[in-house]
């Protein structure tokens, strides 16, 4: 019990957070005018940054919905609304955890199996599925944005190289999850890797009975990746779900650009959200790296300093602290519910 309440603490989050912060104070101080970014924001229109808010809360609801429609193609049966109570659990974990992008996905699966005694090898298969279509997504968008930039501005050599970089590595990353995900051989030699690598460290350790249950769960795994590949109808709810999904979180942008009363090209949009989103999933940004790429990125794709900065502190604003307010009371919720099912236990 006393672990339990241990993991809800913002103690260490809270100072990671703040450090991040810090970063991006000094990074506004040293390379900022201050003065113009008070300018820019003083004119921000209330109106259209609401719906950016707005926009935001939708994506997450588009989100659950694409889990929702996986875990039912599985038949395991979720309410929308505590599809929605864990996804947003999971996005706290995926803001506040260092990590290469999954602890969304491992978040939720943990605490939804533990809640429900439903099988985590399955809803982890509807987890993971869920995860390939946001890959593939950021790839189409990050394609586009980059074709549309190349083809109408002269964008530099080197930005140029850093996006196809990128670009390399989302495509690299989507197909090393995907043949993981069909191939059982495959995921057993990583978990014997694991296993070796953890006996290594800790000598004392015999690994048997955490053989026997991961490989219980990865063979059922297994089997709900192959039950979805047998039944692709079924995967067309949850795919125009996740693309309404990522519709609704790059409006994010749209409209913070429109607040500030500037007219951005797509293709920028598209370059600077899908390249932070991915360097976000392997594991490059850190508090405060984040912001400051994404204001550099807009400077170099033409972009005036005070407005990049300006529509990166307040993009920020919703999809970093609106989201780590509405995750962290999800959080709380979660755990209260799993403090009076032990009382009733």
């Amino acid at each position: 019990m006393n672990q339990a309440k241990n993991t809800l603490r913002p103690n260490k989050i809270v100072v990671l957070l703040l450090l991040g912060l810090v970063a991006f104070i000094i990074y506004f101080y040293f390379f900022i005018d201050p003065a113009q970014v008070v300018l820019v924001i003083s004119q921000t229109n209330l109106a259209y940054y609401s719906g950016a808010f707005i926009a935001y809360a939708v994506y997450v609801l588009f989100s659950s919905l694409v889990w929702r429609s996986l875990l039912n193609s599985l038949s395991i049966t979720i309410s929308w609304s505590k599809a929605l109570l864990f996804t947003w659990v999971g996005l706290f974990f995926d803001a506040t955890v260092p990590q290469l992008g999954w602890s969304a996905e491992i978040s939720k699966t943990y605490l939804y199996s533990r809640n429900s005694s439903q099988d985590a090898g399955r809803i982890g298969a509807s987890s993971v599925g869920q995860k390939v279509f946001n890959m593939a997504i950021t790839i189409v968008a990050l394609s586009l944005g980059l074709g549309s930039l190349l083809f109408t501005y002269q964008i530099p050599f080197t930005a140029a190289i850093l996006i196809g970089t990128v670009l390399f590595l989302s495509i690299l990353s989507l197909f090393l999850v995907y043949y993981m995900s069909v191939s059982p051989k495959a995921t057993r030699t990583l978990l014997n890797w694991a296993i070796r690598l953890a006996t290594f460290i800790r000598k004392s350790w015999n690994p048997q009975d955490f053989r026997v249950k991961a490989d219980e769960m990865l063979g059922k795994y297994h089997a709900g990746i192959e039950q979805l590949k047998k039944n692709p109808k079924a995967l067309v709810k949850p795919i125009m779900y996740s693309i309404l999904s990522w519709v609704f979180e790059v409006s994010v942008v749209f409209f913070t650009f429109l607040a500030l009363g500037f007219s951005v090209p797509v293709g920028t949009v598209l370059i600077v959200f899908t390249l932070t989103g991915t360097l976000q999933s392997v594991g490059i940004t850190v508090f405060g790296f984040t912001e400051i790429v994404m204001s550099t990125a807009y400077t170099i794709l033409g972009i005036p300093v005070a407005l990049s900065f300006s529509v990166t502190l307040l993009t920020r604003v919703v999809n970093l602290w609106f989201r780590l307010i509405v995750s962290y009371t999800a959080l709380q919720w979660v755990g209260i519910g799993f403090l009076k099912k032990k009382e009733v236990d």
